[in-house]
């Protein structure tokens, strides 16, 4: 009889043991468990946030160090490329080629400026695979369809204020020197110069008058077209504008001088 009653403590000890247990380890332990993992991969995802930041971090204080190199590269598209167009500049340039090489600058000719856009062409949709006999299914076609869409985009490739100024600039010279002023107009001058198209007409022996120079048999007239480029500066402040300033006064005439005669070459 002792024995029998033994035996059911024992199994209700037992038992009760078992769902203290399961009860430990639904509310309490495995609660406690999946916090603990959630926390690990907290951790591990803010250590490879860290070490991306370190990675950032060192990059920036690489290219601070190298500022100084930066900003001379963008002084040297500054020339190429100006904030302004600055046409009298250069057509002070153009003149002084002109003389460097004895040509004579009969004509030049800015045009409108205008906005510089690149359009970028994407590979054709490929044609549906059918067998022979067998006309395209109608998820064939709509998967060439939908390919086909952009054929053709536009990609802002190029900043939204990135402007052409086309050039119409005539020439006349001896053959070689004619030559010799249009390879300085590409690579004699700071300023870039796309030339796009030249058009060139030889010349008799002839007497000055016209606006031309003299002319001997063989010398070459050149019509040279072509675009400079103007890019504004799009973080510099504007200028504040004083509506009481006066208007600034245009250059007076330079005494003894025609505006009228083309500019000789030396």
């Amino acid at each position: 009889m002792s024995g029998a009653k033994k035996s059911t403590w024992i199994g209700g000890t037992v038992f009760v043991a078992l769902v203290l247990a399961a009860a430990a380890w639904f509310f309490a332990i495995s609660p406690t468990l999946a916090a603990a993992a959630e926390v690990r991969d907290e951790v591990e995802q803010t250590n490879t946030f860290n070490d991306l930041l370190e990675m950032r971090v060192a990059k920036l204080a690489a290219d601070f160090e190298k500022l100084p190199e930066y900003r001379a590269q963008l002084e040297s598209i500054r020339t190429q490329i100006p904030a302004d167009a600055e046409l009298a500049a250069y057509v002070r340039e153009l003149d002084a080629i002109a003389t460097a090489h004895s040509v004579t600058i009969t004509a030049v000719s800015p045009g409108t400026p205008e906005l510089v856009t690149v359009v970028v062409q994407q590979p054709a949709a490929p044609e549906p695979t059918t067998t022979e006999g067998e006309e395209p299914t109608g998820t064939d076609a709509e998967q060439a369809a939908e390919a086909g869409a952009g054929t053709t985009t536009a990609a802002p490739a190029t900043p939204p204020s990135f402007t052409a100024i086309p050039f119409s600039i005539t020439v006349l010279g001896t053959y070689d020197n004619v030559l010799a002023f249009v390879a300085d107009l590409q690579a004699g001058t700071p300023r870039l110069m796309y030339v796009g198209g030249l058009l060139g007409t030889s010349q008799k022996a002839a007497e000055a008058g016209g606006g031309k120079p003299a002319t001997a048999d063989g010398d070459l007239e050149l019509v040279i077209t072509g675009q400079t480029y103007v890019l504004p500066d799009a973080l510099a402040a504007a200028q504040p504008v004083d509506p009481a300033a006066p208007v600034p006064a245009l250059p007076g005439a330079v005494p003894g001088k025609n505006p009228l005669v083309p500019v000789p070459g030396r």
